[in-house]
C-alpha cells in the first residue's frame, strides 16, 4: 500500500525571492510597452507625427519652430498616400506612395513662415504647417546663388529646348488621339512623357501642374473612374491597358493646356540652386517608392526611369565644375553612381519586353538619389 508524500511549503525567503522576480518582469514588460509608445509616437520637435487617415490629415494644424524639423507619416487609411510640404504652389518636401498601415520620415529644412500639408487624396482638405522663428532656431544655411549663376543660365536653355520637344509631341498625341490613330498616338506619348520626365525637377516644384500632368489614379477617390484623373497616367491607362483613343480627346487638350502653363511659368521663374540637386533626388526617390519589393522594371515604369535618368545626367553635369572645385570626392561617388545606374539601364529606344532584374535597379537608382540629397550640405560647409 503506497503512502502519500508530503510536500514541505515554500520558505518565505523563496516567496520573497519570487515575488521579487515578478516585480521585475512587470518592470520590464512597462518598460517595453513604454519604448513602443514611443515609437509609434516620437516626442520632441524632431520627431512630429502625421497621421492621414482617409478624410485628411490629424492634427490638421502643425506649429514647429524653423530650422530641420522630421515629420513622422503614418498612413492610416486604406490605400497608398502622398504627403506634401508646399509653399504657394511650390513643393518643399515630400513622400510618395506610403503604404497602408506604414509610416515613413521626411526632413525638411523650413524657414518661418505659413505652409500648407497634402493629406493623401486629391480631394482631401489640406493641413496647414506653422514655423515660427524660435531664439534657438539657427537660420537655414543657403547656398551661394552668384556660384550657380553659368549653371542656372544652361539649365534654362535646357528647359527651354525640353519644352519645344514636349510640346511638339503634345500637339502630335492630341491631334493622333482626335484622329483616332492609336500607333501615331502611341509614338507622341512616348516622346511628350520623355520631356516631360527630363523636366521632372523644375515640373515636381509646382504642386498644382505636377498634380494635372503626372498624378496617379490611386490618388482620387474613384481611382481611373475620377473625373479629376488626368494628363500623362490617365492617357497611358487609355492607350496601353485599354488600347483606345475612346475618350481621351478632353485629357489630351487639357494636357497641351498645361505645357503652355507650365512654360509660361518657367519663362518667368527662376530655378532656387538648391533645387538643382535636391530637387532631382526627390523626382528620384518618388519613382522608388512606387517601385521597391519588385522583382523587375518593365514597360512604361521602365522607360520613366530611363527619362528621368537623362534629366539627372543632365544635372550632373551642370554640377560637375562647383563640385569639382569644393569636394572632388563627392564628384567622383556622385558619376560614378550615376554611371552605374546608367549601366543597369538599357538604351532610351531600345525593345524590353520581360524588363530588367529590379534588386540591382532599384539600388543603383537608390544610390544616385542619396548622393544627389548631400550636395546642398557639401557645398553649403564647403562652399
Amino acid at each position: 500500500m503506497s503512502q502519500a508524500t508530503s510536500v514541505a511549503p515554500p520558505s518565505s525567503r523563496a516567496l520573497r525571492l519570487g515575488m521579487a522576480l515578478s516585480f521585475l518582469l512587470m518592470l520590464v514588460a512597462l518598460g517595453v510597452f513604454t519604448l513602443s509608445l514611443r515609437a509609434v509616437n516620437p516626442a520632441g520637435d524632431d520627431g512630429q507625427v502625421v497621421e492621414v487617415t482617409a478624410s485628411g490629415c490629424e492634427p490638421n494644424r502643425l506649429e514647429v519652430p524653423a530650422g530641420q524639423r522630421t515629420f513622422t507619416v503614418v498612413n492610416r487609411s486604406n490605400r497608398a498616400i502622398e504627403w506634401e510640404i508646399i509653399d504657394g504652389v511650390m513643393v518643399l518636401a515630400e513622400r510618395e506612395n506610403i503604404a497602408p498601415g506604414l509610416r515613413q520620415p521626411l526632413t525638411a529644412t523650413l524657414k518661418a513662415g505659413d505652409y500648407v500639408m497634402t493629406c493623401g487624396l486629391l480631394s482631401n482638405p489640406r493641413g496647414t504647417l506653422h514655423v515660427f522663428a524660435g531664439d534657438s532656431s539657427a537660420p537655414a544655411s543657403t547656398l551661394p546663388a552668384t556660384a550657380f549663376v553659368g549653371a542656372l543660365a544652361e539649365y534654362r536653355v535646357y528647359t527651354t529646348l525640353q519644352l519645344r520637344k514636349l510640346r511638339a509631341s503634345a500637339v502630335e498625341l492630341r491631334d493622333a488621339i482626335g484622329a483616332g490613330n492609336l500607333d501615331a498616338a502611341h509614338r507622341a506619348y512616348r516622346e511628350a512623357r520623355r520631356a516631360d520626365l527630363h523636366l521632372a525637377m523644375p515640373i515636381s516644384l509646382y504642386s498644382d501642374i505636377d498634380q494635372r500632368l503626372n498624378a496617379r489614379a490611386d490618388d482620387f477617390e474613384r481611382r481611373e473612374a475620377d473625373p479629376a484623373f488626368v494628363g500623362f497616367h490617365r492617357l497611358a491607362y487609355g492607350l496601353f491597358e485599354r488600347q483606345d483613343t475612346a475618350g481621351l480627346a478632353p485629357v489630351a487638350a487639357q494636357l497641351l493646356a498645361d505645357v503652355d502653363t507650365l512654360s509660361e511659368r518657367l519663362k518667368h521663374a527662376s530655378i532656387p540652386p538648391a533645387q538643382l540637386a535636391d530637387g532631382t533626388s526627390r523626382v528620384l526617390e518618388a519613382w522608388l517608392d512606387h517601385h521597391r519589393g519588385e522583382n523587375a522594371i518593365a514597360g512604361p515604369d521602365l522607360a520613366d526611369l530611363v527619362a528621368l535618368t537623362e534629366g539627372a545626367n543632365k544635372i550632373v553635369s551642370l554640377l560637375a565644375p562647383l563640385l569639382a572645385r569644393q569636394s572632388p570626392a563627392t564628384l567622383q561617388t556622385l558619376e560614378a553612381n550615376l554611371s552605374t545606374l546608367q549601366r543597369d539601364l538599357p538604351a532610351a529606344d531600345s525593345s524590353t519586353p520581360d524588363g530588367v532584374a529590379a534588386g540591382g535597379l532599384l539600388q543603383a537608382a537608390s544610390a544616385l538619389a542619396d548622393s544627389l540629397a548631400g550636395i546642398n550640405q557639401t557645398l553649403t560647409l564647403k562652399g
